[in-house]
């Protein structure tokens, strides 16, 4: 059995918080179970306390809404330089740069 820390903790006190908004916890078994959570020492001791509320969440956002803000990051910044560039009499394109910097999020893997 591996020792705990407390970013283990905090997600598992997380859990406990996002049971007790669905209903599926009541006010005193939630304050029992987070000093359960906060005393934990071992991982098997933080099973204990949120095995039986299910499955860990999602992460909130995920890639759909990331890809969105990543994609308009790129076309907006980009665009603007693009402009900016034209207007000031063109020479060396240097928007490529910003392209490249605001488009390399978009390389990433997505979840």
């Amino acid at each position: 059995m591996t020792r705990v820390g407390d970013l283990e903790r905090e997600a598992a006190r997380a859990r406990l918080v996002e049971a007790y908004a669905a209903g599926r916890l009541d006010a005193p078994e939630l304050e029992s179970r987070a000093a359960a959570v906060w005393g934990a020492v071992r991982s098997a001791d933080l099973a204990a306390v949120v095995d039986d509320l299910g499955a860990d969440p999602a992460p909130p956002g995920g890639a759909g809404p990331r890809l969105v803000r990543d994609l308009l990051v790129f076309l907006i910044c980009g665009a603007i330089a693009v402009l900016v560039w034209h207007l000031a009499g063109r020479g060396f394109f240097w928007p490529v740069w910003v392209l490249v910097y605001t488009g390399l999020p978009l390389l990433r893997p997505w979840p």
